[in-house]
């Protein structure tokens, strides 16, 4: 039996007159919406005949387009613009969007990573906003383009506030959620082939790009789901009415507007309480930048009782901690860092640092030669596994560790030092001679390396040697104290 081209109802199976292929039901529905073409102007075209500028998605591309230029000519790499170019023209970022600057949830998806970013989003943008500024209308789909940006970015905020993000893709899948739900639950004047075949290929769209989204590094693919479930909610909301009297058409345009104000609004609500201590953090950033421990650590305090294992924020408050010279507090909380992230390398070498300056030698020698076996090149990592273990008196392995760290750099003139005294501290006096004037070849300003090459030579009976060596120091040690500057 034949079914309808529009909505897919069986048809009569005999009929009389003209026979047609749309059931009574749509061919009235055609008949009351039937567009009024007002009489053209001597001169001018029909309007039937002038063509849809689609104002708003030109405008949206346009704004797109004209801050990607501004960026380019203020420096902005075309290719790979880096974070802090992109803070500077408005992408999102947890500590500042949450903090003091929430304008960025929305001016974040007017700004693109790159030409290839938004060369892809605009093409996006023309081809889904010619489709959706002519089935919502323009304030309508303005509103459902820029609610369901801002909720991408909400929703990248809730997942990952310590990420740089920026885009339109937010906005963009906000469009095709929009039509989908459109597509699903309107009646829209299409054939339903026509209909059936673009709601798949939106489907498709969707799910291949959240596909893609998920499985390719660095893809804020939270944003992409903000951004589509805001479009199906306000699609849902508008997609059934679409084809109504103007009046009613009107009052479910305004209760979209409102239903984006009240979800906006809730969800912002939702991720201030759930992810607003980032702000603390950067508070807490600048503070110490300005020599503020106290402060920051108030503010570091109050973002890790909010979230106990957030890296970042037990970085800075053990940097807080040395800042005050509180090395107990610092060390448990480099401890803290350690057991959540055991490769942090960093937070390793300055807890062997915080050990070793309250001589905890063995300590210091277990941290340094856990780094010495995750990076066995790093010459400084030997340097104090060296020092640890002069500090513990195991002179043999000390000398050891410092030879490898002279070796990895040989321009350093300070484990050349350590690794002279430690030679002396064995007696092997020659070893240690030669140790100590490589040293000096390497800085022959240090007065410190004379010293102890006068006190090696007094030991070894070298009078003379010893005597130059104090002369030196002398003459070092005067130079120092009185610099030669420009005269007043």
């Amino acid at each position: 039996m034949a079914t309808c081209v529009r909505c897919g109802r069986e048809l009569a199976a005999f009929s009389f007159g003209e026979q047609t292929r749309v059931c009574p039901s749509c061919s009235q529905m055609a008949q009351n919406h039937q567009p009024e073409i007002p009489s053209p102007a001597p001169g001018r075209p029909a309007a039937g005949q002038i063509a849809y500028q689609f104002p708003v998605t030109t405008v949206l591309l346009g704004i797109n387009v004209l801050v990607f230029v501004a960026m380019v000519l203020r420096g902005v790499s075309v290719s790979h613009p880096d974070n802090q170019a992109l803070l500077n023209w408005g992408a999102d970022f947890g500590p500042l969007s949450l903090g003091t600057q929430p304008w960025r949830i929305l001016t974040s998806n007017y700004v693109h990573i790159g030409f290839v970013h938004i060369l892809v989003n605009m093409w996006a943008l023309w081809q889904l906003g010619r489709v959706s500024e002519r089935i919502f209308r323009r304030w309508p789909y303005f509103v459902i383009y820029t609610a369901s940006g801002i909720s991408g970015s909400l929703l990248s905020l809730l997942h990952d506030p310590m990420i740089v993000s920026a885009g339109a893709s937010g906005a963009l899948f906000g469009l095709v959620g929009a039509l989908i739900a459109a597509l699903y639950l309107g009646k829209l004047p299409f054939p339903k082939p026509a209909r059936d075949s673009l709601l798949k290929n939106l489907v498709w769209v969707a799910v291949i790009n959240l596909g893609l989204g998920a499985s390719i590094p660095g893809i804020d693919n939270a944003g992409h789901v903000g951004g589509l479930v805001m479009g199906l909610a306000l699609g849902a909301i508008i997609g059934p009415h679409l084809m109504e009297e103007p009046a009613p058409r009107a009052f479910y345009n305004r209760l979209v507007l409102i239903a984006a104000a009240f979800l906006l609004v809730g969800f912002w609500s939702l991720v201030k309480q759930k992810r607003g201590y980032v702000a603390d953090i950067e508070k807490a950033r600048q503070a110490i930048g300005k020599g503020h421990a106290d402060e920051a650590i108030r503010e570091l305090q109050i973002a890790i009782a909010r979230d106990p294992n957030n890296i970042e924020a037990l970085n800075m408050l053990a940097q807080a901690y040395l800042g005050k010279n509180d090395s107990t507090n610092a060390q448990h909380t480099l401890q803290r860092v350690i057991q959540l992230d055991p490769d942090n390398i960093g937070a390793e070498f300055v807890l062997g640092l915080t050990y070793a300056d309250r001589h905890q030698y063995d300590d210091a020698r277990r941290v340094f030669a856990d780094l010495t076996r995750q990076q066995p090149k790093n010459s400084e990592a030997w340097a104090l596994l060296g020092a640890s273990l002069d500090g513990l008196n195991r002179e043999e392995e000390a000398i050891n560790a410092y030879t490898k760290a002279t070796s990895l750099n040989p321009k350093n003139s300070e484990v050349y030092r350590e690794l002279g005294l430690a030679q002396a501290k064995l007696n092997r006096f020659q070893d240690a001679v030669s140790s100590l004037l490589k040293a000096a070849q390497l800085d022959p300003n240090n007065t410190d390396i004379q010293k102890d090459l006068a006190d090696v030579y007094t030991v070894m009976g070298n009078t003379a040697a010893a005597a130059e060596a104090t002369h030196r120091a002398q003459q070092l040690s005067h130079s120092n104290s009185n610099p030669v500057g420009p005269k007043q």
